[in-house]
């Protein structure tokens, strides 16, 4: 049993690195794509909200289904359809079918967070340590694939190989997740006993103020990694510069992730976490937006990475299931419903500010930031004493 539940684990967090390819893939190879689509690079990107579509149509069924059918056939079902995303993008070369495949991309996305979170939040060990360490791997891949990327650029390689990189480590995945038997782990009781307790108008303002960081959580991640290149580059900063911010901001989240982690697990108060990152974050991306220097705006952005997204929305997560302990698939999918909101709405945002040359397209995640500042200081306002000092 504790041989399956570390291949379990291991199968979770390696999804979570594909996904985190999944995040930036199309991005990061949107001329080639726009080209495969014959159409602008500004069409093409309209293409990118088709992501949130998926996740906003899927996740409530996707979590209702994780609660109702089991985590394993939710998940599986996320695995497959990712790998479909993965394998016929590079080969698409019609924009209606990109859409389509971007909405499978979001569906795929649903489905492993409405299985993964609930699973972690059922296993044994530190719950919200468990699911902050979910980012690591996504940061990982938010590193290595920009490298993979510029690599075969560089070497005039096909841009599908930036594709079948994740698609190659999700179908062995696939046959481990499989074979392994996972079923829910807690009673109702047991989940119970480790539930914030709250009245009434406060239980509904800190779950309000959850979701809504579903939503900031998910648009500021997108808002930089989406444009904080081509920002650089507008600003004056060399090609090479422009693609090392980025991989900057991974390298920071994951090292944020790892001291978050540790914190955690010498029992440090996750609103104290929270609530400090999230000033961190919000004084670093300010210096990203308004700074033309490159070595404080590569300081600026490691810090980004290192407190924006070093796994404050798997915190505001696993704190919303505490709260709502016995219903975790389906309030994982109503969080994560916002999020998508965000995946929906920041590609066209952001694609109708481009157009002006004198709007500084990173300020507008200075705005979102300050959201998720307000969020982190209601529930330090809001929770137990004992789940905040």
């Amino acid at each position: 049993m504790q041989e399956s539940s570390t291949r379990l684990k291991i199968g979770l967090f390696l999804n979570y690195f594909v996904h985190g390819c999944g995040l930036i893939i199309l991005t990061q190879n949107l001329g080639h794509l726009a080209a495969n689509w014959h159409s602008s690079l500004a069409i093409a990107s309209f293409v990118l909200s088709g992501v949130g579509i998926g996740r906003l149509v899927a996740y409530f069924t996707m979590g209702l289904l994780s609660d109702k059918l089991g985590r394993k056939t939710t998940l599986l079902f996320g695995m497959l359809t990712y790998l479909i995303f993965f394998v016929l993008s590079p080969i698409n070369q019609s924009i209606p079918f990109a859409y389509a495949l971007s909405i499978l991309a979001g569906i795929a996305n649903s489905a492993l967070d409405s299985a993964t979170y609930p699973l972690l939040a059922e296993s044994k060990g530190n719950k919200t340590a468990n699911s902050v360490l979910i980012k690591a791997f996504m940061s990982s891949a938010e590193f290595v694939l920009p490298i993979i990327v510029l690599v075969s650029n560089q070497n005039q390689l096909w841009f599908g190989l930036s594709f079948l990189f994740p698609a190659t480590i999700l179908f062995l995945n696939i046959f481990n997740i499989a074979a392994l038997p996972i079923t829910k782990s807690k009673t109702v009781q047991e989940a119970a006993s480790v539930a914030i307790k709250l009245s009434g108008w406060k239980k509904s303002l800190v779950t309000g103020s959850l979701l809504l960081y579903g939503y900031t959580s998910m648009a500021i991640m997108l808002w930089f990694t989406q444009w904080i290149t081509i920002f650089a580059k507008g600003i004056g900063y060399s090609s090479s510069t422009a693609h090392l911010l980025l991989s900057l901001y991974s390298l920071g989240s994951i090292s944020g992730v790892l001291v978050g982690f540790i914190l955690l697990r010498l029992k440090a108060t996750d609103s104290i976490v929270f609530l400090v990152q999230n000033i961190i974050a919000t004084i670093s991306i300010a210096v990203v937006a308004l700074s033309t220097t490159e070595w404080l705006s590569i300081a600026a952005c490691f810090a980004f990475g290192f407190s924006a997204a070093a796994g404050l929305m798997q915190i505001a997560l696993s704190t919303l299931l505490k709260v709502h302990p016995e219903k975790k698939g389906i309030f994982t999918g109503i969080f994560f419903s916002f999020g998508s909101l965000a995946s929906f709405s920041v590609p066209i945002i952001t694609g109708y500010l481009i157009k002006n040359s004198q709007v500084n397209i990173i300020f507008g995640d200075v705005l979102i930031v300050l959201l998720g500042l307000a969020v982190a200081i209601i529930l330090q306002a809001a929770l137990p004493k004992a789940e905040r000092v």
